[in-house]
Protein backbone atom coordinates (compact mmCIF):
# COMPACT_ATOMS: atom_id res chain seq x y z
CA UNK A 1 0.00 0.00 0.00
CA UNK A 2 1.10 3.66 -0.77
CA UNK A 3 0.22 6.57 1.42
CA UNK A 4 1.22 9.65 1.74
CA UNK A 5 0.22 12.47 4.61
CA UNK A 6 -3.40 13.24 4.80
CA UNK A 7 -3.98 16.56 4.43
CA UNK A 8 -6.71 17.97 7.37
CA UNK A 9 -7.61 21.37 5.40
CA UNK A 10 -10.06 21.30 2.60
CA UNK A 11 -9.50 24.74 1.35
CA UNK A 12 -8.80 27.44 -1.37
CA UNK A 13 -8.22 30.77 -2.01
CA UNK A 14 -9.94 31.64 -5.35
CA UNK A 15 -6.81 31.97 -7.71
CA UNK A 16 -3.59 32.61 -7.75
CA UNK A 17 -2.33 34.12 -11.11
CA UNK A 18 0.95 33.12 -13.56
CA UNK A 19 4.24 34.19 -13.25
CA UNK A 20 3.61 37.11 -10.74
CA UNK A 21 1.98 34.82 -8.66
CA UNK A 22 -0.61 37.68 -8.50
CA UNK A 23 -3.66 36.58 -6.46
CA UNK A 24 -6.95 35.71 -8.11
CA UNK A 25 -9.07 38.10 -5.97
CA UNK A 26 -7.80 41.69 -6.51
CA UNK A 27 -6.69 43.59 -3.34
CA UNK A 28 -9.48 46.17 -3.35
CA UNK A 29 -11.76 47.83 -6.21
CA UNK A 30 -9.48 49.88 -7.19
CA UNK A 31 -7.58 47.24 -8.53
CA UNK A 32 -10.47 45.99 -10.28
CA UNK A 33 -11.12 49.07 -12.01
CA UNK A 34 -7.81 49.74 -13.14
CA UNK A 35 -7.51 46.63 -14.90
CA UNK A 36 -10.27 47.22 -16.53
CA UNK A 37 -9.58 50.17 -18.07
CA UNK A 38 -6.60 48.71 -19.95
CA UNK A 39 -8.53 46.12 -21.57
CA UNK A 40 -9.39 46.54 -25.33
CA UNK A 41 -12.18 48.21 -26.45
CA UNK A 42 -15.66 46.07 -26.69
CA UNK A 43 -16.29 46.15 -29.98
CA UNK A 44 -12.76 44.59 -30.59
CA UNK A 45 -13.85 41.66 -28.30
CA UNK A 46 -15.29 38.87 -30.68
CA UNK A 47 -14.66 35.78 -30.59
CA UNK A 48 -14.96 32.33 -32.83
CA UNK A 49 -16.31 29.30 -31.07
CA UNK A 50 -15.91 26.61 -32.08
CA UNK A 51 -18.59 23.69 -31.62
CA UNK A 52 -17.03 20.73 -31.47
CA UNK A 53 -20.28 18.28 -31.99
CA UNK A 54 -20.39 19.17 -35.82
CA UNK A 55 -17.11 21.02 -36.12
CA UNK A 56 -18.85 24.26 -36.87
CA UNK A 57 -17.99 27.78 -35.90
CA UNK A 58 -19.49 31.07 -35.35
CA UNK A 59 -18.15 34.59 -34.33
CA UNK A 60 -20.23 35.78 -31.02
CA UNK A 61 -19.32 38.41 -28.71
CA UNK A 62 -17.64 37.51 -25.60
CA UNK A 63 -19.68 38.90 -23.31
CA UNK A 64 -22.70 37.16 -24.87
CA UNK A 65 -20.72 34.02 -25.08
CA UNK A 66 -19.90 33.78 -21.20
CA UNK A 67 -23.38 32.99 -20.34
CA UNK A 68 -23.07 29.38 -22.12
CA UNK A 69 -19.69 28.78 -20.97
CA UNK A 70 -21.01 29.84 -16.70
CA UNK A 71 -23.80 27.50 -17.33
CA UNK A 72 -21.02 24.72 -18.75
CA UNK A 73 -18.38 25.14 -15.91
CA UNK A 74 -20.56 26.30 -13.00
CA UNK A 75 -24.20 25.10 -11.25
CA UNK A 76 -26.53 28.03 -11.95
CA UNK A 77 -27.69 27.72 -7.73
CA UNK A 78 -23.86 28.57 -7.33
CA UNK A 79 -23.59 32.26 -5.24
CA UNK A 80 -23.68 35.32 -7.49
CA UNK A 81 -20.44 36.28 -5.86
CA UNK A 82 -18.82 32.49 -6.93
CA UNK A 83 -20.82 33.11 -10.31
CA UNK A 84 -18.88 36.58 -10.68
CA UNK A 85 -15.55 35.13 -9.83
CA UNK A 86 -16.11 31.92 -12.33
CA UNK A 87 -17.45 35.02 -15.12
CA UNK A 88 -14.02 36.80 -14.51
CA UNK A 89 -11.89 33.77 -14.97
CA UNK A 90 -13.54 32.61 -18.00
CA UNK A 91 -13.76 36.07 -19.78
CA UNK A 92 -10.15 36.07 -19.40
CA UNK A 93 -9.66 32.31 -20.19
CA UNK A 94 -11.86 32.46 -23.84
CA UNK A 95 -9.96 36.41 -24.43
CA UNK A 96 -6.29 34.88 -23.84
CA UNK A 97 -7.04 31.59 -25.69
CA UNK A 98 -9.08 32.96 -28.60
CA UNK A 99 -5.75 35.59 -29.09
CA UNK A 100 -3.33 32.73 -29.11
CA UNK A 101 -5.56 29.84 -31.03
CA UNK A 102 -7.58 31.86 -33.22
CA UNK A 103 -10.64 30.57 -31.26
CA UNK A 104 -12.19 28.65 -28.36
CA UNK A 105 -13.92 25.46 -28.64
CA UNK A 106 -16.98 23.94 -26.09
CA UNK A 107 -14.98 20.66 -25.43
CA UNK A 108 -14.35 21.20 -21.56
CA UNK A 109 -11.03 18.41 -21.80
CA UNK A 110 -9.39 21.20 -24.01
CA UNK A 111 -11.12 24.22 -23.32
CA UNK A 112 -14.51 25.06 -21.93
CA UNK A 113 -17.70 23.67 -21.39
CA UNK A 114 -20.73 25.88 -23.36
CA UNK A 115 -24.38 25.40 -23.21
CA UNK A 116 -26.26 27.09 -25.99
CA UNK A 117 -29.40 28.79 -24.98
CA UNK A 118 -31.18 25.88 -26.49
CA UNK A 119 -29.25 23.05 -23.91
CA UNK A 120 -29.99 25.97 -21.02
CA UNK A 121 -33.47 25.69 -21.68
CA UNK A 122 -33.44 21.89 -21.82
CA UNK A 123 -31.35 21.54 -18.42
CA UNK A 124 -33.13 24.52 -16.70
CA UNK A 125 -36.36 23.74 -17.81
CA UNK A 126 -39.16 25.75 -16.04
CA UNK A 127 -36.19 27.23 -13.75
CA UNK A 128 -34.58 28.81 -17.27
CA UNK A 129 -36.07 32.67 -16.73
CA UNK A 130 -34.66 32.98 -13.43
CA UNK A 131 -31.31 31.21 -13.77
CA UNK A 132 -30.74 32.89 -17.14
CA UNK A 133 -30.78 36.00 -15.58
CA UNK A 134 -28.28 35.05 -12.71
CA UNK A 135 -25.97 34.43 -15.15
CA UNK A 136 -26.73 37.41 -17.05
CA UNK A 137 -26.35 39.36 -14.19
CA UNK A 138 -23.19 37.99 -12.85
CA UNK A 139 -21.86 38.34 -16.55
CA UNK A 140 -23.22 42.16 -16.30
CA UNK A 141 -21.22 43.12 -12.67
CA UNK A 142 -17.70 42.06 -13.80
CA UNK A 143 -18.46 43.70 -17.23
CA UNK A 144 -14.94 43.72 -18.82
CA UNK A 145 -12.89 42.66 -16.39
CA UNK A 146 -10.35 39.92 -17.12
CA UNK A 147 -7.20 39.22 -15.05
CA UNK A 148 -3.89 40.38 -16.13
CA UNK A 149 0.31 39.58 -15.48
CA UNK A 150 2.19 42.05 -17.33
CA UNK A 151 0.10 43.60 -19.13
CA UNK A 152 -1.07 40.98 -20.34
CA UNK A 153 -4.83 39.09 -20.23
CA UNK A 154 -3.98 35.63 -18.83
CA UNK A 155 -5.63 32.35 -19.50
CA UNK A 156 -6.75 32.13 -16.01
CA UNK A 157 -7.34 28.13 -15.20
CA UNK A 158 -10.39 26.68 -12.76
CA UNK A 159 -11.19 23.72 -12.03
CA UNK A 160 -14.23 21.49 -9.76
CA UNK A 161 -12.31 20.94 -6.06
CA UNK A 162 -8.98 21.16 -5.18
CA UNK A 163 -9.17 18.71 -2.69
CA UNK A 164 -7.44 21.33 0.20
CA UNK A 165 -4.55 22.24 -1.79
CA UNK A 166 -4.55 24.14 -4.86
CA UNK A 167 -1.55 23.06 -7.67
CA UNK A 168 1.40 25.27 -9.18
CA UNK A 169 0.90 25.16 -13.05
CA UNK A 170 4.43 24.30 -13.36
CA UNK A 171 4.16 21.09 -11.38
CA UNK A 172 1.18 20.43 -13.04
CA UNK A 173 1.69 20.79 -16.79
CA UNK A 174 5.56 21.88 -16.73
CA UNK A 175 6.94 25.03 -17.99
CA UNK A 176 7.16 28.14 -16.95
CA UNK A 177 4.29 29.54 -15.82
CA UNK A 178 3.78 30.01 -12.05
CA UNK A 179 0.63 29.79 -9.93
CA UNK A 180 1.93 28.84 -6.48
CA UNK A 181 0.16 25.99 -4.29
CA UNK A 182 -2.53 27.18 -1.74
CA UNK A 183 -4.50 26.25 0.68
CA UNK A 184 -8.23 25.99 0.43
CA UNK A 185 -10.91 25.86 3.71
CA UNK A 186 -13.96 25.59 2.31
CA UNK A 187 -14.21 22.57 -0.24
CA UNK A 188 -14.09 19.41 2.45
CA UNK A 189 -17.67 18.50 2.09
CA UNK A 190 -18.12 19.26 -1.54
CA UNK A 191 -19.68 16.85 -4.07
CA UNK A 192 -16.82 14.84 -5.74
CA UNK A 193 -13.97 16.04 -3.35
CA UNK A 194 -13.36 12.14 -2.27
CA UNK A 195 -14.03 9.65 -5.36
CA UNK A 196 -12.62 5.89 -5.28
CA UNK A 197 -12.51 2.88 -7.82
CA UNK A 198 -11.37 -0.30 -8.22
CA UNK A 199 -9.18 -2.42 -10.60
CA UNK A 200 -8.93 -6.05 -10.85
CA UNK A 201 -5.69 -7.34 -11.15
CA UNK A 202 -5.63 -8.11 -14.78
CA UNK A 203 -7.72 -5.12 -16.31
CA UNK A 204 -5.10 -3.37 -14.30
CA UNK A 205 -2.06 -4.87 -15.51
CA UNK A 206 -3.44 -5.07 -18.99
CA UNK A 207 -3.99 -1.22 -18.84
CA UNK A 208 -0.73 -0.51 -17.73
CA UNK A 209 1.27 -2.72 -19.93
CA UNK A 210 2.82 -4.96 -17.48
CA UNK A 211 2.38 -8.59 -15.84
CA UNK A 212 0.26 -9.15 -12.87
CA UNK A 213 3.21 -9.59 -10.55
CA UNK A 214 5.07 -6.23 -11.79
CA UNK A 215 1.58 -4.61 -10.54
CA UNK A 216 3.73 -5.14 -6.92
CA UNK A 217 6.49 -2.51 -8.13
CA UNK A 218 4.11 0.30 -8.72
CA UNK A 219 5.15 3.28 -6.67
CA UNK A 220 4.89 6.76 -6.61
CA UNK A 221 8.57 8.26 -7.36
CA UNK A 222 8.11 11.87 -7.13
CA UNK A 223 5.19 14.68 -5.43
CA UNK A 224 4.54 18.17 -5.68
CA UNK A 225 4.53 20.88 -3.31
CA UNK A 226 0.58 19.89 -2.51
CA UNK A 227 1.34 16.24 -2.45
CA UNK A 228 -0.20 15.53 -6.17
CA UNK A 229 1.39 12.61 -7.24
CA UNK A 230 3.95 13.69 -10.24
CA UNK A 231 6.14 10.68 -11.38
CA UNK A 232 5.28 6.77 -10.68
CA UNK A 233 6.85 3.94 -12.17
CA UNK A 234 6.01 0.00 -12.35
CA UNK A 235 9.38 -1.55 -13.01
CA UNK A 236 10.49 -0.15 -16.46
CA UNK A 237 7.22 1.46 -17.16
CA UNK A 238 7.08 5.18 -15.98
CA UNK A 239 4.01 7.67 -16.19
CA UNK A 240 3.60 11.72 -15.19
CA UNK A 241 0.96 11.92 -12.49
CA UNK A 242 -1.28 13.73 -15.15
CA UNK A 243 -0.39 10.53 -17.66
CA UNK A 244 -1.58 8.04 -15.20
CA UNK A 245 -5.00 9.97 -13.72
CA UNK A 246 -6.33 9.87 -17.51
CA UNK A 247 -5.30 6.65 -17.95
CA UNK A 248 -7.54 5.04 -15.20
CA UNK A 249 -10.16 8.05 -15.62
CA UNK A 250 -8.97 9.10 -11.97
CA UNK A 251 -10.51 12.52 -11.01
CA UNK A 252 -7.18 13.76 -9.67
CA UNK A 253 -3.45 13.49 -9.70
CA UNK A 254 -4.26 13.69 -5.37
CA UNK A 255 -4.38 9.72 -4.93
CA UNK A 256 -3.22 6.08 -3.40
CA UNK A 257 -4.05 2.86 -3.24
CA UNK A 258 -4.60 -0.28 -1.43
CA UNK A 259 -3.41 -3.39 -3.58
CA UNK A 260 -5.62 -6.65 -1.84
CA UNK A 261 -5.78 -10.33 -3.63
CA UNK A 262 -8.36 -9.03 -6.15
CA UNK A 263 -6.88 -6.04 -6.93
CA UNK A 264 -6.08 -2.22 -6.39
CA UNK A 265 -8.13 0.08 -4.91
CA UNK A 266 -7.58 3.95 -5.84
CA UNK A 267 -8.84 6.62 -3.60
CA UNK A 268 -8.89 10.15 -5.41
CA UNK A 269 -8.94 13.86 -3.64
CA UNK A 270 -10.85 16.33 -5.22
CA UNK A 271 -11.59 16.98 -8.93
CA UNK A 272 -9.89 18.72 -11.64
CA UNK A 273 -6.11 19.10 -12.56
CA UNK A 274 -6.09 21.53 -9.61
CA UNK A 275 -4.72 24.80 -10.97
CA UNK A 276 -6.09 28.15 -10.42
CA UNK A 277 -9.52 28.96 -9.08
CA UNK A 278 -11.47 25.91 -6.88
CA UNK A 279 -14.86 26.47 -7.41
CA UNK A 280 -15.67 25.00 -4.70
CA UNK A 281 -13.76 27.08 -2.88
CA UNK A 282 -15.20 30.04 -4.39
CA UNK A 283 -18.60 29.06 -3.30
CA UNK A 284 -17.83 28.44 0.04
CA UNK A 285 -16.12 31.99 0.02
CA UNK A 286 -19.60 32.93 -1.53
CA UNK A 287 -21.30 31.64 1.60
CA UNK A 288 -19.31 33.25 3.76
CA UNK A 289 -19.98 36.71 2.51
CA UNK A 290 -17.04 37.34 0.43
CA UNK A 291 -17.73 39.21 -2.94
CA UNK A 292 -15.45 38.33 -5.92
CA UNK A 293 -12.92 40.59 -5.02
Amino acid sequence: MVRRPKRWIAACFLLLLAAVLAAFYFHGKAAVKQTAAEMPEKTARLIILRHTADGAAEQIPLEDALVGFLAGEMSAEAPEAALQAQAVAARSYVYARNLSAGEVCDDSAHCLAYLSEEERRKRWGRHFAKYEEKLKAAVAATADLMLLSDGEVQAAYFHAVCGGMTENAADCWGGSVQTAAVPCFWDGGAAGNISASFWPKAELAAKLGVTEEELALLTVRTTSASGRVQRLSCGAKSWRGSEFRSLLGLRSTDFNWLATAEGYWFTVQGYGHGVGMCQAGAIGLAEQGSDFN
